[in-house]
């Protein structure tokens, strides 16, 4: 059995995978392809970059899906990535991002359990998984069912084009899954790198792709469940009018959301809001600013409802992706509105925060149940606390 979180982000998996040191991580944006095959002149090097796989679980509504995953999909003329009507816990995408992350983890520390030949490439693999579901699926009551579907299913992954596994199946199976709620598991991993964040009343708003969660903790550490909440806003919906808007003004087509990310939030200034048209460097600053600065002023309205409806907020936490790609709008419009105290943790911190947390709950859970739990899979402090 092998520990396992996995924050499936909107706009990408992040896992942390047996640990939580660096060589543990694991980073697939969310892109999914239909590909029965491709054709290949000299097959890449590392797996990452071309996921291929045909995903066999009875979870899909789909069925069985020959697909391209993360950075291979994103290069594909057709792909999907999740849109705003699409709940996590009903989504064929999230399950198959999900397993294909866990599969990748898999053959590289699992065994197959014999050595007949014909089960050479079959590994059977057993995990305990901790992962979430955002705020307003949460209080929907979603997470029963997901997390049921999850462990209760019969899961199968076969590598197809992949370098270095293809030919390669992965059985999964769960011993438990733990599905916890994304704000909550925010403030857990806040908690231990804002030391004044304990006992005051703190807003914790966490921008992803398609939703926004804003998980209210009071200063007794319980969510307020009155005015916590998620909205099915997030700033997909901006990059994908980016996206657009830059086709139709340059003839210039961004392959994915992740692709727009990547040039938005580039710390070069040369390439920051640059995209090459023919070789000729061209600004999309226009187009860019245009989009984030109306969605930032959506996102800072929810904000200041909230602080209405709870005045006593001390701070807001501003996190995740899309909290990444915001924050000078956001900031700019807080300097000129209400200046309320504002956060923006590390971008690095921001985006891995939640894997983080799920795999500390994780830990809790394995010492409250009895359950070993390997010196490495610890966190550091817990490493050093257990030699005293």
């Amino acid at each position: 059995m092998r520990l396992a979180s996995v924050d499936i982000g909107n706009d990408a998996v992040k896992a942390f995978l047996g640990g939580v040191g660096e060589e543990n991580k694991l980073y697939i944006p969310n892109v999914v392809a239909k590909l029965e095959s491709r054709s290949i002149v000299e097959m890449e090097k590392n797996p990452i970059d071309a996921i291929h796989v045909e995903v066999n679980s009875n979870t899909l509504k789909g069925g069985i899906q020959k697909v391209a995953v993360g950075k291979l999909a994103s290069k594909q003329n057709v792909n999907e990535e999740l849109t705003p009507d699409t709940d996590k816990s009903e989504s064929d995408q999230a399950m198959i991002l999900l397993l294909t992350t866990l599969a990748l983890d898999a053959v590289k520390n699992f065994k197959p359990k014999d050595n007949k030949e014909e089960d050479d490439q079959v590994i059977k693999a057993r995990y305990l998984l901790s992962t979430g579901l955002p705020m307003d699926e949460t209080k929907r009551g979603l997470n029963k069912a997901f997390r049921k579907k999850i462990r209760d299913g019969l899961h199968k992954v076969k590598f197809l084009d992949t370098p270095v596994y293809q030919g390669k199946t992965v059985e999964i199976s769960f011993e438990n899954v733990l599905v916890n709620t994304e704000g909550f598991a925010a403030y857990i991993e806040l908690s231990e790198n804002y030391k004044d964040i304990v006992g005051k009343t703190v807003l914790i708003n966490d921008i992803g792709g398609l939703s926004t969660d804003s998980a209210i903790i009071t200063k007794d550490a319980q969510v307020d469940n009155e005015f916590s909440d998620g909205i099915k806003k997030g700033v997909a919906g901006a990059l994908d009018n980016i996206i657009r808007k830059v086709y139709n003004k340059h003839r210039y087509t961004i392959k994915s959301r992740r692709d727009l990310v990547e040039i938005i939030t580039s710390e070069d200034p040369e390439e920051k809001n640059t995209i090459y048209v023919a070789g000729t460097s061209t600004s999309i600053q226009d187009i860019v600013d245009e989009e984030l600065s109306t969605l930032a002023s959506e996102e800072y309205k929810l904000m200041k409802s909230i602080w209405r409806n709870v005045p006593g907020i001390r701070k807001a936490y501003n996190i995740g992706g899309g909290s990444a790609v915001l924050k000078t709008y956001l900031i700019d419009i807080n300097k000129e509105d209400a200046k309320f105290p504002f956060e923006f943790p590390k971008i690095e911190d921001s985006i891995w925060m939640i894997a983080r947390a799920y795999f500390k709950i994780l830990t809790l859970y394995c010492q409250k149940k009895g359950i070993d739990v390997p010196k490495e899979a610890l966190p550091k402090a817990e490493v050093a606390e257990t030699a005293k």
